[in-house]
């Protein structure tokens, strides 16, 4: 055995979390015959990563409490409606199917001559595709809702839906259907270029008008059946558990799950020289031939001082879950540039991505015509976010390391 290994991890990592990944990288390499002697890592994110303890005093009052103590009021009706949308647009059908829940498990009554609820529903819908309302100012096409009216009557929420409700006319279920449609519209639009969004994907109010002109058009009010409550109350049990957590935990959550990612991401790019001053100090002195691998944001690091030249001699590069294509592409890295005259990127280099990481990236293409770039997919099968920390589980990754260890 021969030469160093030498680990550089991603953003948003601190002490617990290096330990743990580096324990997982030694095993792993040992394991499938990486034929280092020497396994060096570095815990830059303990030691220069962006500090956390002020982040909480940058959120509204009301969700840090929440956040940290796991009490507060009750979340707003602004709140809830946010919520539901949310929930909406992830799964346009997710109300219906909770209406369908609701029936109190009595039999369905039918009446000779009368039409089925289920059918009435599903005829109904079929009229609205026929002849949809007044779409003004929305940016929504006529034939977008004649294709999520078809959707949603052929889907088997409706029905269950129908059958589980005190009438096809009541105004709970008429809501949740146009509910229902519109966000099999809008969910459609959710990957627009910023900016190109229709108006109703945006705006509040024009989304709440639109479900109204809608269920209006599937039923008249003045048509409706009186309340009965059999769905609202499940819908309220509902959102006191699932959907406060949407509207108001997401935001805690998500700052204090990927802030310190993101926030790594925006200091290295503003003093990025901290980090890369700590690499080459543990990188000085290591048994050749040194492979260097780099995780997500240590990846990038890695790639600005070899390319650089600011670093001791290392014989490979090895990144994994790497934006350094990505940043290339939008003459966001700080070693190479779109159209400069500076150094092309370091090579030999392996960048291992994986399909159901989102921030992985490939590099071949963008940096065509240069030598020594190799592409090399791994699939975990875990999703994302998971997926972005799954390399270090996989065997194949240190396979392919192992494959690709400098000779001589």
């Amino acid at each position: 055995m021969a030469g160093t290994l030498f680990f550089v991890h991603g953003t948003g990592v601190r002490r617990q979390g290096y330990e743990r990944t580096w324990e997982a990288v030694q095993e792993g390499a040992r394991r499938n015959g990486v034929p280092a002697a020497d396994f060096v890592g570095i815990s830059w994110g303990a030691e220069r990563g962006v500090p956390l303890d002020r982040i909480a005093d940058t959120l509204p009052v009301e969700v840090a409490t929440r956040e940290a103590l796991g009490v507060g009021p009750p979340p707003t009706e602004e709140e809830l409606t946010a919520a539901q949308w949310a929930l909406l647009l992830d799964d346009p059908l997710f109300e219906l199917r909770l209406a369908a829940g609701a029936s109190q498990g009595g039999a369905t009554t039918i009446t000779v001559g009368e039409a089925r609820a289920d059918q009435e529903a599903v005829d109904r819908l079929g009229a609205l595709a026929q002849r949809p309302p007044d779409l003004t100012g929305t940016g929504i096409t006529a034939e977008e809702v004649t294709r999520a009216a078809e959707t949603v009557a052929a889907s088997a929420e409706l029905r269950e839906a129908a059958l589980a409700a005190p009438s096809a006319t009541d105004p709970d279920l008429v809501e949740a259907i146009a509910r229902a449609v519109v966000a099999t519209v809008l969910a459609g639009h959710r990957l627009d270029p910023v900016g190109t969004e229709p108006p109703a994907a945006v705006s509040g109010a024009l989304r709440d008008a639109l479900v109204d002109r809608v269920a209006r058009t599937l039923v008249p009010v003045e048509t409706r059946g009186g309340p009965v409550d059999w769905f609202k109350k499940r819908f309220v049990e509902f959102a006191s558990k699932k959907v406060t957590a949407v509207a108001v935990d997401r935001r805690g959550g998500l700052m204090n799950s990927s802030l310190p990612g993101i926030g790594d991401i925006l200091f290295y790019q503003r003093r990025g020289d901290r980090i890369r001053e700590l690499v080459v100090e543990q990188l000085a002195g290591r048994q050749r031939p040194v492979v260097a691998v780099g995780h997500s944001l240590g990846g990038i690091v890695l790639m600005d001082l070899l390319t650089a030249g600011q670093a001791p001699p290392v014989d490979l590069l090895v990144t994994a879950g790497s934006q350094s294509p990505l940043f290339f592409a939008i003459d966001a890295l700080g070693s190479v540039r779109l159209g400069e005259d500076v150094p092309p990127p370091f090579t030999p280099w392996l960048n291992i991505y994986n399909r159901q990481d989102l921030l992985s990236f490939c590099a071949e293409r963008v940096f065509a015509g240069i030598d020594g770039i190799q592409d090399q997919e791994v699939d975990p099968k875990v999703p994302f976010p998971s997926s972005h920390s799954a390399y270090w589980h996989d065997d194949k990754v240190y396979q392919l390391i192992r494959d690709n260890w400098p000779r001589g």
